[in-house]
């Protein structure tokens, strides 16, 4: 636990009395027993070469537990790499998936969205500090509480704002496909009447909303479409080709059917002013490309733009945090690890790094875990993530 969380926990336990003193108390003990615990496991580890056998147990476990999934698995470490496909592509293709098979990959798009901030601002043509009454037309209303939001807090989940917009149609009948309709005058519709949840740079509060807005004022600012904009800072640089918003017929070939958690099939889900937030499709091959450009020290303006994404930023009274990543140091080996996932109503994703280890995980599934509060594919990526710094593939 960190530093400033023991203070407030302890404040707490002073505030409280009695038997709900003694039950704190008791689950901070735990706590502490756990971490304690974890870390010795970790210190225990030796390199059993077995990391790729002990992937192929997690996804034969993840697949049995749903009829009709589609799982990869993608690690690269230390210049090897391994991509393990388990269940089947579809109902009328029962390959299993491999490195090529696309996938919806959710709020990790917000991560190229917040690298190519980064290159913007590389290129002088936002700085992170604009304010989105600077950087969003004059006629758009704003109340004054939002006036001052900076792209930096957009990025970094600082701006007080919150998850969804009020607006947003989250009827019966509109949930298969939530985002389609949703528009940039829905937005600014939103927006004239907004209320934060927080005061800017008070508090780290995930915001879809947020991410939106970013991509809609650099592609405002720079005069280009938000898919592009991504394509010349992100995709391009690292030969991704095959990630895209729009697939065309041989990628939509490619693309496997996304499922409810209970197993039925549902429809893919279609952005318009959401797109910055979650609107990518892509593959176990370019995003271990992607990877692998992190875990590098490279030269050149796109290099310098993932470096930038990645480095912690002051914002505020809310701390410090990377630009799109989500970012943590493990106890146990004193590591960091920049990672995002993914959820969408068919598919579930999760990506995950580690420099000082130079090892990476993508984990693609084609099972809306997230609509039922599963986060089984996340811990299947921070597993081999943990274990990959220790474990070699094979």
């Amino acid at each position: 636990m960190e530093p400033d969380k023991s203070r407030n926990f302890l404040w707490l336990a002073l505030k409280v009395g009695g038997g709900v003193l003694l039950l704190l108390l008791l689950l901070f003990g735990g706590l502490i027993t756990y971490v304690t615990m974890e870390k010795r496991r970790y210190d225990r580890l030796t390199d059993t070469h077995d990391l790729k056998q002990r992937a192929v147990s997690m996804g034969e476990g993840y697949v049995a537990e749903r009829r009709s999934a589609a799982l990869v698995i993608g690690i690269t470490q230390r210049g090897k790499r391994a991509v393990l496909g388990f269940g089947r592509v579809s109902s009328t293709n029962a390959v299993p998936p491999d490195a090529q098979t696309l996938f919806e990959i959710g709020s990790i798009t917000k991560v190229f969205t917040a690298i190519t901030l980064a290159r913007l601002d590389l290129d002088a043509k936002v700085k992170l500090t604009d304010t989105l009454r600077a950087s969003l037309p004059e006629k758009a209303v704003l109340p004054p509480a939002l006036e001052s939001v900076s792209l930096l807090q957009l990025a970094t989940h600082t701006a007080g704002l919150p998850r969804l917009p009020g607006n947003l149609d989250l009827s019966p009948g509109n949930l298969p496909n939530p985002y389609a309709q949703y528009r940039a005058e829905d937005l600014h519709q939103y927006l004239a009447t907004a209320k934060p949840n927080n005061p800017p740079g008070k508090l780290r509060d995930y915001s879809n909303v947020g991410f939106a807005l970013l991509g809609h004022v650099l592609s405002l600012k720079t005069g280009q479409p938000y898919e592009e904009l991504v394509r010349e800072a992100v995709l391009l640089p690292w030969g991704m080709t095959n990630t895209t918003m729009r697939p065309d017929e041989a990628q939509r070939s490619r693309l496997t059917p996304g499922h409810s958690p209970k197993g039925d099939e549902v429809p893919s889900w279609d952005f318009k002013a959401f797109a910055p937030a979650g609107g990518f499709r892509s593959c176990a091959g370019d995003l271990l490309q992607f990877i692998e450009a992190n875990l590098r020290d490279a030269e050149g303006l796109p290099s310098r733009a993932l470096v930038e994404s990645r480095r912690a930023r002051r914002v505020g009274e809310a701390g410090e945090f990377p630009l799109g990543w989500q970012s943590e140091v493990l106890l146990h080996g004193g590591m960091t690890i920049y990672w995002h996932n993914g959820g969408t109503g068919g598919y579930a994703s999760f990506i995950g790094l580690n420099r000082e280890q130079q090892i990476g995980v993508i984990v693609l599934a084609n099972y809306g875990d997230a609509m039922a509060g599963r986060f089984d594919l996340d811990k299947v990526g921070m597993d081999l993530l943990k274990l990959g710094s220790r474990i070699a593939l094979e």
